[in-house]
């Protein structure tokens, strides 16, 4: 999985055509120019369209809701709002809801019930006077007419009903369940007939008589058949009757009586829709929409919105271009801001502005921070949920202090452009974003976020006690506010420790808390060196502790300077017993090779580092270490042994390092460290003024032979880079005292 995502990085990056700042490629200035200025514009009209748009071209001074009018805003003309889309749907669902499902009952099913269960009683009784009735052998024949007209009934129920003593109180017990239980309201066939509705009520017709009743009012065949056996059951209790028989007659003469009318409910629910009006409220000339001091509801926002949407109409019979002023001076106030930034870098941070990618992240960065506001001010949440700590920690950890300040300050005028002049937001953008920049100033370990956050959080408690104490608002709101205050700054850091890594993967930047993840020596590519090579690897420590202490004198990255002098013959852990310092003692295998296929093999180190390199996912910052620290100079040894045996002069550019030369402070002082490190291995007898020399000479080999002309490496910075080397060198090869042998001792 880790494999495909630095596939993907790779991709996106080769997209961009993102390189570090010392691999940019060399473009006419007029492109390079008219890309920056195309980024620019580009950038500002997107941020001032779509930031916030639903603004984009209401008045400037026009208060939107539970904010306070300056003054009485008096009605110019007659305002008529409609209601909107929702607004109509939402009270069309409440007038679905209000009216009543119509169900008509068919009396003529009811009635046709209460004959059949009488014509059975009749018929039975009927028989039971017949004069054969008392012979016992012909009364099966009397059963058969009874079983044809009722076939529903068992013959058990009508052999029980031809003994009953007292038929024509069953008949009576029956009539009654029937009016006051099953047919008071009415039985409906199923209760999947009648459609779902938030509306529990159900208009039941019954001739010319409404009635409404209860949904749970209306019964089904399964539930009359239920309700009758409930009665006949409390009918038990009073009077002793057969209740299993009771309810075979019963439940055989039930019939449904109920039928849902569609077509009269829809006519009901189109006659109530037709009185819904769309005009939501009509505001008179000269009345007054919002008093002075008073907080814009709702409704007056949307009075007021109308207000502005009736003026740009009147502004647009004008001519087409005065409606579209306003959202022209948002682009010129939100590009004149940015310019202003992009001056400041392009006087003052040239190495900021010469990168496209690093511009890039940092509008990438504005974007970011301003698409968290615009969603914090969507979901309608206090202001002091804006996270306006994000931008100037990143800016602050991706670059310098410096341009985190300046970004903090631009910042704080887009948003209190953007959010119609609003000073509180430019002042706490302003106080709280400075106080993220000064604590943000050194981040070297992921644990020093916990001093951001808590300096982050004192800065909003603070302002916040403060602007809301001048404002007099209640002492739980003051509180409340903090709370808002102490949430953000903790998530505002830790958005920064997630988005951190995007950056700095995407636009190639490295900072320091990558450096000193990569100085760590469990590293892969530093325990491999060390295993496979390590003479390399202790080489390459001593360097890192010589570009170390020469960046620091000179006021350089130290830290990338130790860093990248760590990884920097990365590359000779292929093949590392063609190289001197792991052969230890024995044969050198290239006294079997050629001078030319030598020096093939020692070159071969630089790409073969940048190759694994970038698998390993290190840095480009670090890679040009691999690739400048031998720059183009030529492999002298090899080279004179090929003059030796007869080669030519002109053939010294096949025995060259493919380069480029250092184009970095950092990348000419790991040369020279490299070159004075290998040098000093030689010193017999290595006194401080031999040292001095040794380094000396070389400096002023590389120097003369052009390796520093493309890196801004001055004479007085050589001179500190030559005491800080010497200081080192030193203390390595300082003098040790000679201890008495054991025999010597006991003499």
């Amino acid at each position: 999985m880790f494999s495909y995502i630095l596939k993907f990085k790779r991709w996106a990056r080769r997209l961009l055509k993102v390189q570090s700042e010392s691999r940019q490629a060399i473009q006419p200035a007029t492109r390079r120019r008219s890309g920056k200025i195309l980024l620019l514009v580009g950038f500002s009209v997107l941020v001032s369209i779509i930031y916030p748009g639903e603004a984009l071209y209401d008045p400037l001074d026009m208060p939107r809701k539970n904010e306070n009018a300056l003054e009485d805003i008096i009605a110019p003309f007659q305002i008529t709002v409609y209601k909107s889309t929702r607004e109509l749907n939402d009270e069309r669902g409440v007038v679905r809801s209000a009216v009543p499902m119509v169900v008509d009952s068919d009396t003529a099913i009811s009635g046709s019930a209460f004959a059949a269960l009488k014509r059975f009683f009749s018929l039975v009784d009927s028989v039971r006077h017949s004069p054969g009735w008392a012979d016992a052998l012909k009364r099966q024949q009397y059963l058969q007419p009874i079983s044809t007209r009722f076939p529903l009934l068992s013959e058990s129920a009508i052999e029980q009903s031809l003994t009953i003593d007292s038929l024509w109180r069953v008949h009576r017990y029956l009539k009654t369940i029937y009016e006051d239980d099953l047919y008071k309201v009415g039985v409906l066939a199923s209760k999947k007939s009648l459609p779902d509705s938030r509306n529990k009520s159900v208009l039941v017709r019954k001739g010319e008589r409404e009635n409404i009743y209860s949904r749970d009012r209306l019964l089904d065949m399964p539930t009359a058949n239920g309700r009758l056996l409930t009665s006949l059951n409390h009918l038990y209790s009073s009077d002793s009757i057969d209740v299993e028989y009771y309810y075979l007659i019963g439940r055989t003469f039930i019939q449904p009586d109920l039928r849902v009318n569609m077509q009269a409910y829809n006519r009901r629910v189109e006659q109530e829709l037709t009185l819904i009006s769309e005009i939501k409220e009509v505001v008179n000339t000269g009345d007054i929409i919002v008093r002075s001091g008073r907080k814009v509801s709702p409704r007056q926002e949307q009075v007021l919105q109308e207000m502005a949407r009736i003026l740009r109409g009147q502004a647009a019979e004008s001519g087409w271009l005065v409606p579209l002023l306003p959202a022209l001076a948002r682009v010129v106030m939100v590009l004149a801001v940015f310019t202003l930034l992009y001056l400041f870098l392009y006087y003052f941070r040239g190495e900021i502005y010469r990168s496209t990618p690093k511009l890039v992240a940092i509008f990438f960065a504005f974007a970011l921070q301003l698409a968290l506001i615009h969603l914090i001010t969507r979901w309608e949440l206090s202001v002091y949920l804006y996270p306006v700590a994000l931008l100037p920690i990143l800016i602050t950890i991706l670059f310098d202090a410096e341009v985190g300040i300046l970004s903090t300050i631009i910042l704080a005028l887009v948003l209190g452009m953007l959010h119609r002049f609003d000073f509180t937001v430019t002042l706490m953008t302003v106080v709280v974003g400075m106080v993220a920049c000064f604590t943000s100033r050194e981040v070297r370990r992921r644990t020093h976020f916990f001093r951001i956050i808590f300096f982050t959080v004192i800065a909003y408690a603070v302002f916040i006690l403060v602007v809301e104490s001048l404002k007099l608002r209640p002492v739980s709101d003051i509180w409340t506010e903090v709370g808002y205050g102490l949430v953000n700054g903790i998530i505002s850091s830790f958005l920064v420790i997630g988005v951190l890594p995007f950056f700095e993967s995407l636009f190639g930047i490295t900072t320091d808390i990558t450096l000193l993840e990569l100085s760590d020596m469990n590293h892969p590519l530093l325990k491999r060196l060390a295993i496979e090579a390590p003479g390399t690897y202790h080489h390459s420590i001593v360097v890192g502790n010589l570009s170390e202490a020469a960046a620091k004198a000179i006021g350089g990255n130290s830290l990338l300077a130790r860093v990248g002098a760590y990884y920097h013959d990365i590359g000779k852990i292929e093949i590392p017993e063609y190289f001197v310092e792991n052969q230890l003692g024995i044969k050198s295998k290239h006294e079997m090779l050629t001078p030319s296929m030598s020096s093939i093999i020692l070159s071969s180190h630089v790409k073969k580092g940048r190759m694994l390199g970038e698998i390993h996912d290190i840095p480009d910052d670090v890679l040009n270490f691999i690739e400048e620290h031998h720059g183009t100079m030529v492999m002298s040894y090899f080279y004179n042994k090929a003059l030796q045996e007869g080669a030519d002069e002109s053939t010294a550019d096949k025995f060259r390092y493919p380069g480029p030369r250092p184009l970095t402070r950092e990348t000419g002082i790991a040369m020279l460290a490299d070159a004075v490190e290998a040098a000093s291995r030689t010193l017999d007898d290595p006194k401080p003024a031999r040292i001095n020399n040794l380094i000396q000479r070389i400096i002023d080999d590389r120097f003369k032979s052009g390796e520093l002309d493309l890196c801004p490496l001055t004479l007085r910075d050589l001179a500190k880079i030559k005491e800080a080397f010497s200081q080192i060198l030193v203390g390595i090869f300082h003098h040790r005292i000679a201890y008495p042998k054991k025999e010597d001792a006991e003499d």
